[in-house]
C-alpha cells in the first residue's frame, strides 16, 4: 500500500538488527528476552528499540 501511494519502501535484512550494539559487537548473549545490554560496553535499552534503530542505520546508510 505504501508503494501504491507513492511512498519509498526500503528492504532491510533483520537477522541480528536485535543482538548488534551500537559499539558493533553481536552476540546472541547481548539479548534477553525485552532487554538489550552488549556484553562488551554495556549498552543498555529495549531490544525492540535497539533493532529498529540498526534498521534505521542501513536505510540510511550509517550502519557500520
Amino acid at each position: 500500500k505504501a508503494e501504491m501511494a507513492g511512498i519509498r519502501v526500503e528492504w532491510v535484512n533483520p537477522t541480528y538488527t536485535s543482538q548488534t550494539c551500537r559499539c558493533g559487537h553481536r552476540e546472541k548473549a547481548n539479548r534477553n528476552g525485552i532487554l538489550f545490554r552488549c556484553q562488551k560496553c554495556g549498552y543498555t535499552i529495549h531490544a525492540d528499540l535497539n533493532g529498529a534503530i540498526n534498521i534505521a542505520k542501513a536505510i540510511s546508510g550509517f550502519a557500520a
